[in-house]
């Protein structure tokens, strides 16, 4: 999965403990996709899988940060 800006930002919002609900309406609601439909997957997931889905966009977002600064 290569994150879009929309995953990045639900993925920072939630790992600096956003609400879920004010996450999905600064997207623009529930008729946003992909990102609303990642944030619906992610309340679904286990505690683990959230863990894991926030992590591995994290990350991406870790390289494109470090790659950018290197450019």
């Amino acid at each position: 999965m290569s994150a879009t800006w929309e995953t990045s930002f639900v993925a920072v919002s939630m790992l600096i403990g956003e609400p879920v609900d004010n996450v999905a309406s600064a997207l623009g609601g529930p008729g946003r996709k992909p990102a609303t439909e990642w944030l619906r997957r992610l309340g679904e997931a286990s505690r683990e899988g959230r863990a894991r889905a926030l992590a591995r966009v994290i990350s991406e977002l870790a390289v494109a940060i470090d790659a950018a600064r290197l450019a």
